[in-house]
């Protein structure tokens, strides 16, 4: 028997999955997690991949890979790192055709029309797929992203919490890996500590949404953008990668589009499992491309807020000091987050080590194919709400000119004194005299004691005695 694996291939993992059984996703799928640190993404993955051909997966032979890519430009890198490890048995599945696939396998995408929002490590790429024309509309934006939150923690934790600087790489990787733990943690737990070689680092939900809320709510603004520009009416948002599990991003969403919200199992391995199930297929059942990426046009109106997320400013405590810019002219609070370099710890696993211990296998609870939507209706249906595009044309209401405040002359008038007539006060009666004190017992002082009244007997009367 051969083995069918699907690999996505981000900036901060490469991510592999196997189903257990390759004509029912629900059947579960086995993961392993390589974690990217200094090494190229393309060149890990090939070289991954190149160990795995060689040993199998549990004793069975790879038959094929589904290698699931962003852009052209992925893809480009894919297929020279693949033709650099001698591998051909693989076939390129797009990022948009992996999630529809996986999603409509289980069940849970149950609209013509919805977008994708797609928060990784290094970036947040919301895609509108509008299944009936079989078009797609994909931006991306790399001012927000599990990275930048990581970054958010650690420099929270250097300002304010007591954690010193790290001076040296290995504590500097260890810093990072705990700030990362952190935030994976938060998304299940109110209050996390992870301790290491640079301190204790403590956060607590209460702390960390604040820190967060102003970039998440502009990625969901970012989100009214992209729609707008596919002129789509969306009817379901399906939140992929691991920036899912943070209970805000889910409730920001909510919130601002209005529409239901889709969160899959496992989300950060939603597109690795799309790719998956299409490298099952026959390669003659294989479309090319089943969905066409459109080339939006430029708003009449184009303006910088309109291509990229809004520059907001990080709101600092005031104990804080140092090291960030703000105000007029300086630097937005993201910008020296998002240019780093992926940060992993020295736990690291490496091409070599994913062959020796192949596949770890993780059970996948049972995917409901009824389920449908999450927040369905009592009568099984699946919430829709059209959502109305904006047009960046439209005339920006005029504020209406201040209006002065009226004077009002405030009088006091006095009132006169009513007359008074006197009257005499009341004498108090006379306070009675105290009682005398109680008699006392010479040389003692002591009140002699008073003994209660002794009882009155009653005798029967005799009866009369008559003298004869």
């Amino acid at each position: 028997m051969s083995s069918i694996l699907g690999v996505t291939v981000g900036e901060s993992a490469v991510r592999v999955v196997r189903p257990v059984d390759r004509t029912s996703p629900s059947a579960g799928f086995q993961f392993q997690v390589v974690e990217t640190g200094k090494d190229e993404p393309a060149r890990l993955a090939a070289g991954t991949l190149g160990v795995l051909f060689q040993t199998g997966v549990a004793g069975d032979p790879i038959e094929r890979v589904g290698l699931v890519y962003r852009d052209q430009s992925q893809a480009d890198r894919l297929r020279a790192a693949m033709a650099a490890e001698g591998i051909d048995r693989y076939v390129l599945v797009s990022e948009p055709e992996a999630a529809v696939t996986y999603l409509q396998a289980t069940g849970e995408l149950g609209s013509n029309t919805a977008v994708f929002y797609d928060l990784g490590d290094a970036g947040l790429t919301v895609t509108v797929v509008d299944l009936v024309t079989r078009e797609v509309l994909a931006e991306r934006t790399d001012s927000i992203g599990g990275r930048v939150f990581d970054n958010v923690i650690r420099d929270h934790q250097l300002d304010s919490n007591g954690v010193w600087r790290p001076d040296d790489p290995a504590t500097d990787d260890e810093l990072s890996a705990q700030c990362r733990e952190a935030k994976e943690k938060l998304s299940e737990s109110h209050t996390v500590a992870v301790p290491g070689a640079a301190g204790l680092v403590l956060m607590s939900r209460e702390t960390f949404d604040p820190l967060i809320s102003q970039c998440v709510e502009s990625s969901a603004q970012f989100v009214h953008q992209v729609i707008s520009r596919a002129g789509r009416n969306p009817e379901a948002v399906v939140l992929l990668g691991g920036g899912a599990h943070i209970p805000l991003v889910q409730e920001v969403l909510r919130s601002w589009l209005g529409l239901p919200l889709v969160v899959p199992h496992e989300p950060e391995l939603v597109l690795a499992k799309g790719g998956a199930i299409l490298a099952a297929k026959p390669p003659s059942s294989q479309p090319v491309s089943t969905l066409t990426r459109i080339v939006p046009g430029r708003p009449s109106s184009t303006t910088a807020d309109t291509e990229q997320i809004p520059v907001v400013t990080a709101t600092r405590s005031p104990g804080a000091t140092a090291g960030t810019d703000s105000g007029d002219g300086q630097k937005p609070w993201w910008s020296s987050l998002a240019s780093r370099g992926p940060t992993v710890s020295g736990k690291q696993i490496s091409g070599a080590g994913l062959a020796g211990t192949a596949l770890a296998v993780v059970a996948v609870i049972g995917v409901a194919l009824s389920t449908g939507l999450t927040g369905a209706s009592a009568d099984g249906t699946s919430p829709t709400q059209s959502y109305v595009p904006s047009t960046s044309s439209a005339p920006r209401p005029s504020p209406a000119p201040a209006v002065a405040p009226t004077q009002v002359t405030t009088t006091t008038e006095t009132p006169e004194p009513e007359p008074t007539t006197y009257s005499p006060r009341p004498v108090p009666p006379a306070p009675e005299p105290s009682p005398p004190p109680p008699p006392t017992i010479p040389g003692l002082g002591v009140p002699v004691p008073t003994l209660p009244p002794l009882p009155t007997i009653e005798l029967p009367q005799l009866p009369p005695i008559r003298l004869p």
